[in-house]
């Protein structure tokens, strides 16, 4: 028999974050139902439904284009889904509930444009500090909203008042 969650993408339902799809990839199996337009009969989602997720705070002509950054963002967290070198928890909105650092590749310049020196030094401390004010300045710029619900150290609040200085 079917062990899972049935899920209605749609517009009232909770919001789908990523705690929400750290809990769905530990369900054995899940069902999405879409809907179209005026969306689902009340009656249908009444006996069949057990939770309605909601991808944002817009309308969108079908629950299709969500179902999809459901299953993605869900997917992200099965093991063995990304490669051994990619990690789910490093990414923007993981434990650190801020959005995610600027990333660097070769070449340590491109155009004229270099890599951040503390990038290069191989001092993984110092890297993560970098990575984590980054993020911090990231967040306070893009979605200050997030740092009130954010997992903040002192370190991190003394930084961010120093950001309120400059």
């Amino acid at each position: 028999g079917f062990r899972g969650r049935r899920i209605y993408l749609g517009p009232r339902g909770t919001r789908l974050t990523t705690a929400k799809a750290r809990e769905l990839a530990r369900e054995e199996e899940l069902v999405l139902l879409c809907g179209h337009y005026e969306g689902v009969d009340q009656r249908a989602l009444d006996a069949c439904i057990d939770e309605e997720i909601s991808i944002g705070d817009y309308i969108l002509t079908g629950g299709e284009l969500a179902a999809m950054v459901l299953t993605d963002c869900v997917s992200r967290f099965i093991p063995g889904v990304l490669g051994s070198s990619e990690s789910p928890e490093e990414e923007s909105f993981s434990d650190w509930g801020l959005l995610e650092y600027p990333q660097y590749t070769r070449p340590a310049n491109f155009r004229g444009r270099e890599v951040p020196p503390v990038l290069l030094n191989g001092n993984h401390a110092e890297i993560l500090r970098w990575r984590r004010q980054e993020a911090l300045k990231k967040t306070k710029q893009m979605r200050p909203d997030l740092l009130e619900r954010a997992n903040l150290t002192a370190a991190d609040k003394k930084y961010l008042q120093s950001l309120e200085n400059e």
